[in-house]
């Protein structure tokens, strides 16, 4: 028996977790008609609040020890993180304890893993919301892991295929938004579409970004003076995206 575990960071959001995690289970489902498809949320607090709201939250632990108990012998760890920071990490090393008790046990790569993944994102959100007049600035999480190289290869990728008005800055870590504000003040341009590069439209999205409290990023450049238009939605939630994931099992099977 062959399976496909789905792997995300969590959410306390449900409707987050309707709107990317189950869409994106479905097009893993849709892709492998022959594996069965399962969940596992690798942040750890996130997972106790959502098990207290009543939402089944298996560690990816767990979920390969239920797998492994029902006889499965094939299993991809697919996860839906868009970076490889410290939660990839941890998923690896839980799903290295592994080896042996499966057959085969492949683990597939985030979303942006290499230069040629930034350049897939950044020309599918370049076409998505590029308008005339507008600067648009994607919003992740960040890391004090190490992997703000990321965000150097957004801006390479943009330079090179001419996006010169998509930009990149993280909630954490570096570059920030202070970094980037000297650059979009020279652009002369006042209109700003923030955009979550995240994979859920959850409390980052909603609070951090598109919020209304004086620290968010939103009104953070309205004080700056520009005219802000705030997407609340997660990468998970558009197609085009997740056939990239989809992609990244495909490599995982063919190591």
């Amino acid at each position: 028996m062959k399976a496909i575990l789905a792997a995300s960071y969590g959410s306390g959001s449900a409707a987050a977790l309707e709107k990317s995690v189950v869409p994106l289970e479905n097009a893993f489902a849709e892709a492998y008609p022959g594996y069965t498809v399962r969940r596992a949320f690798t942040g750890q607090r996130i997972r106790a609040r959502m098990n207290v709201s009543g939402i089944t939250a298996d560690s990816p632990a767990e979920a390969l020890e239920r797998l492994a108990a029902e006889g499965f012998d094939e299993v991809v760890v697919q996860p839906s993180h868009v970076t490889a920071g410290t939660e990839y990490e941890r998923l690896c090393a839980e799903a290295a304890a592994f080896e042996g008790r499966f057959a085969k046990l492949r683990i597939g790569v985030p979303l942006l893993y290499d230069r040629t993944d930034i350049a897939e994102v950044c020309r599918f959100l370049y076409g998505k919301f590029r308008r005339e007049g507008w600067l648009t600035v994607l919003v992740g999480h960040g890391s004090e892991h190490g992997s703000e190289w990321i965000y150097d290869g957004f801006r390479e990728v943009c330079r090179e295929a001419g996006y010169r008005d998509l930009f990149a800055a993280a909630l954490e870590g570096s570059p920030d938004l202070d970094d980037l504000l000297p650059v979009l003040r020279a652009s002369g341009c006042r209109n700003i579409t923030l955009v979550p590069l995240l994979f859920t439209a959850g409390v980052h999205a909603v609070r951090d970004i598109s919020g209304n409290i004086p620290e968010s990023r939103k009104s953070r450049l309205e004080a700056e003076g520009f005219t802000v238009d705030a997407v609340v939605r997660g990468l998970g939630e558009y197609k085009e995206i997740r056939r990239l994931y989809v992609s990244h099992i495909a490599a995982a099977l063919a190591e």
